[in-house]
Parts: structure tokens; C-alpha cells; sequence
């Protein structure tokens, strides 16, 4: 091998390395942040401090140390809060 072919080979081999990790950059996804707060509207069942508010058959326990709950029992509601495991902590009803 003369030295101008190790030269290019050189060269090849050096470029490979230096451009190897230079490829097409992956686009940022939109990052979608849900709210904590959710709203539900349904019938208010239970006795305090076991409540559970039924929409579209679907029941989900509600709890809360800012409204009175048993105000609501046996009507429709619209409640607001947060998650805490599977319990909504209300903070608004009406």
C-alpha cells in the first residue's frame, strides 16, 4: 500500500468516526399535561364519610373536608377536584 491510498484510508476512517454518531435528529413530541383537577356530573350516593358520585354507570369514590356531601345524596351533581390514588377529593359542588 503506498502512502496515498493510506492517506485516504486514513482519512475514510477518520471521518467515519468523527461523523458516525451525526445522524437525522428526532422532532420533540408535544408533551400534553393533564390537568389535576377534574369535573365530574353525576348521582351523589352514600353516607358521610363513604360517598361515590355514579356517572354513565361508572362509580368513583368522593370525599372532601370542604363540602358538605350529604347536602348532594340521591341528586345530580357536578363535582371538582383531584385525584389521590382512586378517591376525588372535592373542592367544589353543585
Amino acid at each position: 500500500m503506498n502512502k496515498l491510498q493510506s492517506m485516504t484510508i486514513g482519512g475514510i476512517l477518520l471521518s467515519g468516526v468523527l461523523l458516525g454518531g451525526c445522524g437525522p435528529v428526532a422532532e420533540t413530541t408535544e408533551v400534553v399535561v393533564e390537568s389535576p383537577t377534574q369535573t365530574f356530573t353525576g348521582t351523589v350516593s352514600g353516607t358521610g364519610p363513604n360517598y361515590a358520585i355514579t356517572v354513565n354507570g361508572k362509580m368513583t369514590e368522593i370525599t372532601s373536608r370542604k363540602v358538605d356531601l350529604s347536602k348532594y345524596v340521591g341528586k345530580t351533581a357536578t363535582v371538582t377536584g383531584e385525584f389521590s390514588g382512586t378517591t376525588l377529593y372535592v373542592d367544589e359542588a353543585k
